[in-house]
């Protein structure tokens, strides 16, 4: 009879355990699915980026940087006019609620650096509160370029003794949209620039004609001088009396040959942004920086410059991916946190390497 009640006492223990783990279940089950539901739809929001490119076609870096960056859908849209960016914005807009939005952001990019300006400002008249989210301008990679080629001369010009960017006399040789950049940047800092056209084809009244040039004019209220410098002798003309010079130019086009070269006087540094052989400026390798190619002048190579804006573009991505904010992220942002990486990044200390005569 013992073994029964004792049988039976055993049973009802489980019976008990099995309520609790029950109604253990059924309570806690409740407090994690209503926590969930509060969770999955902030997390279930995808990123987006939408690509508004002024050209017949979206740049692939472009694409593949805002990806590795973080983004999970990239949307390229091409031939995109001002009118344009305005409805695909307000689309863009209108398809989330205003705090859904800010997982949104637009990307502005094209060879025309106006017409992607102008695109900028069509895309921010068409936001509003509470619609406002982050927006990235760097048209054709000009703007990430160009800051990572003026700030890394400047860290290399301090780094090494040399003083910093003003008081000096600079040479552009390059009209696209990297060199524009380029002189313009240095323009807003009070510096003193000539903008070179090495290709034959474009004479003194392309430079004349030059939209670009008209936009430094508004923008900061100076003149770009601009000259043709197809030929040997121009170039050396230039090249005598800049300080610091830039080769901007189309890539796998010799620009600067090493006889002429030999003709300068020192201190002078040199930046070829061309990786493609012929390098821009002979005697200049891909990896040299600050190195001395001839005595007293100095060189920084194009994976040297490529490396910063590969670090500053990537950056700025994924700062406008995290971050849901309403930043406008253009070349004064670019400038800003290149400065802020080259900090961060430990200088090389070591004088410049001499040459041996």
């Amino acid at each position: 009879m013992s073994f029964v009640y004792t049988y039976l006492d055993l049973i009802n223990v489980y019976l008990h355990t099995y309520l609790r783990i029950y109604r253990y279940i059924i309570h806690y089950g409740k407090v994690y699915t209503k926590t969930l539901c509060n969770i999955v739809p902030v997390r279930m929001l995808k990123e987006l980026l939408f690509v508004l490119d002024t050209s017949r076609r979206a740049s692939p870096f472009d694409l593949t940087m805002a990806y590795d960056a973080g983004f999970d859908a990239v949307i390229p849209y091409e031939n995109v006019s001002p009118r344009d960016a305005t409805s695909l914005t307000q689309d863009a807009m209108f398809s989330r609620s205003p705090k859904a939005f800010k997982h949104t952001c637009f990307f502005i990019s094209g060879r025309d650096v106006t017409k992607a300006e102008e695109t900028l400002k069509a895309v921010k008249k068409a936001m509003f509160p509470p619609f406002q989210t982050n927006i990235i301008i760097d048209p054709s990679g000009a703007y990430t370029t160009a800051v990572a080629i003026v700030a890394k001369v400047e860290d290399a010009l301090s780094s090494h003794g040399l003083g910093g960017l003003s008081g000096r006399k600079y040479a552009v040789f390059g009209t696209g949209p990297v060199g524009i950049m380029v002189a313009e940047i240095l323009t807003s800092l009070e510096c003193v620039v000539t903008v070179a056209e090495p290709n034959p084809m474009l004479n003194s009244d392309y430079l004349l004609q030059h939209e670009a040039f008209r936009g430094v004019l508004k923008r900061h209220g100076a003149y770009l001088h601009g000259v043709s410098a197809s030929t040997q002798a121009e170039k050396l003309k230039i090249l005598k009396k800049a300080d610091v010079i830039f080769s901007v130019a189309a890539r796998g086009v010799r620009i600067i040959e090493k006889e002429v070269i030999k003709r300068l006087k020192p201190t002078k540094v040199m930046v070829d942004t061309n990786a493609v052989p012929p390098l821009g400026i002979e005697g200049l390798e891909l990896n040299d920086y600050m190195k001395e190619i001839m005595p007293g002048i100095y060189g920084i190579g194009a994976l040297i410059i490529g490396d910063l804006k590969y670090k500053l573009q990537k950056g700025i991505l994924k700062e406008a991916c995290e971050t849901q904010t309403k930043n406008v992220y253009d070349y004064n942002y670019a400038l800003f946190k290149a400065r802020n990486l080259l900090r961060e990044i430990a200088a090389p200390t070591t004088k410049p390497t001499q040459t041996q005569s």
